[in-house]
Parts: structure tokens; C-alpha cells; sequence
């Protein structure tokens, strides 16, 4: 509550000692973006349900580090 009214001297035998005091206590941040990509399921060919030329590919997801990745039920025209 105090924070936004003091101003901050770097150096001071205070301000270090609470510097160390606030990395004991609030966790490190960490960078992580949750991301979606498709990923082909195999090589290309003639898909005859589509009477076209193409390959099948899934939707994968990334989320805090995980991966997982939905059916081949994607259809992508052309190789």
C-alpha cells in the first residue's frame, strides 16, 4: 500500500535487504503462450471422399508446456 508513495534509492543497505526479502517470497516470472498449429498426419495423395489431391492434418494445441493434438480430420488441398 505504501509502494506508490516511496520514492526508491538503489543501493541502500534497506532497499537491498528488501529486494531479497520480495525474491524469497514472490515467484519468478515465466514466459509462456498457450498456441495452437496443425500438424500433417502423412504424405500427400488422392483423397477419394474429397475427389481431390491433398493431405489430411490434425490441430495440435500447446498449453502451459503440454502438447496434445485432436484426429486427422483436416482436409488441405494441394501438396
Amino acid at each position: 500500500m505504501f509502494g506508490a508513495f516511496v520514492t526508491r534509492q538503489k543501493g541502500t543497505p534497506m532497499n537491498t535487504l528488501m529486494d531479497k526479502v520480495l525474491d524469497r517470497l514472490v515467484p519468478k516470472a515465466t514466459a509462456s503462450a498457450d498456441t495452437s498449429f496443425y500438424k500433417y498426419c502423412g504424405g500427400c495423395g488422392y483423397i477419394e471422399i474429397f475427389d481431390a489431391v491433398g493431405r489430411l492434418k490434425r490441430l495440435c494445441h500447446v498449453v502451459g508446456g503440454t502438447s496434445s493434438c485432436g484426429p486427422c480430420n483436416t482436409f488441405d488441398i494441394g501438396c
